[in-house]
């Protein structure tokens, strides 16, 4: 039986399994998981499919509002009530002479709002229309949060971080940032657009701070000057999983990339160590699983070079085909400009693949048994997968020792430091 005096955690989330497109929806549900033996949680994401029957965990999707068990008398307060609140929160419209973003409830009423449901039933909830999601995101949370119990918000990535500040100047209750990645690592160290505002001014506001590693909590304090004092960072974990070993139908070794082909990944770094690589083994097939805005120039540049013949483009692959790739591959390789964490890199020790990982990355600092450089070495990545393709039991060793590693690296860890996070809001007089 659930102790009902667990502290109750309102946690604002934007994907959750079986809906995901990424790590985002991973990491939330790995660490829902672990944190709900020790705390009482409501999850609030956009959009829900099924009840994940954790217990100790209700999920509220607000794509099925009308599911939501509430009295009818509540129901006809949140349909009736005007939006007249002075929504101090950092919305998704940029005010181009401020040079900031600011706030526009989408509707005058929340009877309106809820009439936008559908925008938030959408198949892609992230596309083209992603800052009217969230802004009804935000205006939905506020209301439904009047008629739920919590100690303390916990908001996941800035697609939340407008909610949690309105939740937390609204309930006066303490509010805890997680922070997946950035935009100055997506779209380099020097944006500054509504979508880095929106991270500033949460985190600004923010009672602490969870990065992913300690170089996305570097990053925060040196592109968002935000107080290293309140920022304590938490390693992602992993569920086990067994991934059996196979041969590949390709006969030449295979190094494996698996993400977003975007500036923030490295895919031209990733094409100069190819080439150096091929320069001197020409048994290899890179292979490429992903897509993103930079794909169609990689293929063309790889064409250009006439080094066609040596890349595979998988495209988008499904959490299987991930699997599959990975057990059959030499080396993964990951070269990014920035990575706030790496979670296909533990994907990969699991399935017995060494790691070649550029020293910009969280998972880096786990990962002791991997081979580094950072993202513009790259000679030295070149040497060191090829190290790994020309000296077999030079990578299986590597493989055995990062794989020994991975033994403890999981979310009931990381839920553990979570809690000691939270402990001190919860009971401020210990």
């Amino acid at each position: 039986m659930q102790n009902q005096k667990q502290p109750r955690i309102l946690m604002l989330g934007w994907e959750f399994p079986p809906l995901m497109s990424g790590g985002l929806a991973i990491a939330t549900h790995g660490l829902v998981k672990a944190l709900s033996n020790m705390v009482q949680i409501t999850l609030v994401v956009p959009k829900k499919a099924e009840d994940p029957q954790l217990p100790g965990v209700t999920v509220i999707g607000l794509n099925q509002l009308a599911e939501l068990d509430l009295p009818s008398q509540q129901w006809n307060q949140i349909l009736q009530r005007p939006c007249t609140e002075n929504w101090d929160h950092v919305s998704a419209y940029p005010n181009s002479s401020a040079g900031t973003a600011v706030v526009h409830p989408t509707k005058s009423t929340a009877q309106a709002v809820v009439r936008n449901i559908e925008v938030l039933q959408e198949k892609n909830m992230y596309g083209d229309n992603l800052m009217q999601k969230i802004s009804i995101y935000t205006e939905l949370v506020a209301e439904i949060a009047q008629y739920l119990d919590f100690d303390l918000i916990h908001a996941h990535d800035w697609l939340t971080f407008s909610a949690g500040k309105v939740l937390k100047n609204r309930f006066r209750k303490p509010l805890v940032l997680h922070v997946h990645a950035l935009e100055t690592d997506r779209s380099g160290q020097s944006a500054r657009n509504s979508i880095y505002s929106i991270e500033r001014e949460g985190m600004m506001a923010a009672d602490a701070i969870v990065p992913v590693s300690a170089y996305t909590k570097q990053r925060i304090t040196e592109h968002y000057k935000v107080s290293s004092h309140k920022i304590h960072p938490v390693h992602n974990g992993i569920n086990p999983k067994l991934i059996k070993r196979w041969n590949s139908l390709i006969p030449e070794k295979i190094v494996a990339f698996v993400g977003r082909i975007t500036f923030q990944k490295g895919p031209q770094f990733l094409l100069e160590t190819a080439e150096k690589v091929i320069d001197h083994y020409q048994n290899v097939r890179f292979v490429i699983a992903g897509q993103g805005d930079q794909l169609e120039t990689l293929m063309d540049q790889i064409a250009d070079r006439e080094l066609s013949k040596y890349f595979i483009f998988a495209g988008f692959l499904s959490r299987e085909e991930v699997d599959a790739l990975l057990a059959t591959s030499n080396v993964y390789f990951m070269p990014s400009v920035s990575e706030p964490f790496g979670l296909s890199a533990l994907e990969a020790v699991q399935a017995g693949t060494p790691c070649v990982l550029s020293k910009q990355s969280g998972v880096a600092e786990l990962l002791t048994a991997s081979l580094k450089a950072n993202f513009w070495e790259t000679d030295l990545f070149s040497y060191h997968i090829l190290s790994l393709l020309k000296n077999d039991p030079k990578a299986q060793k590597m493989a055995r020792q990062a794989k020994e590693q991975l033994k403890t690296i999981n979310w009931d860890e990381a839920a553990v430091k979570v809690a000691s996070i939270y402990h001190p809001f919860l009971h401020p007089q210990t």
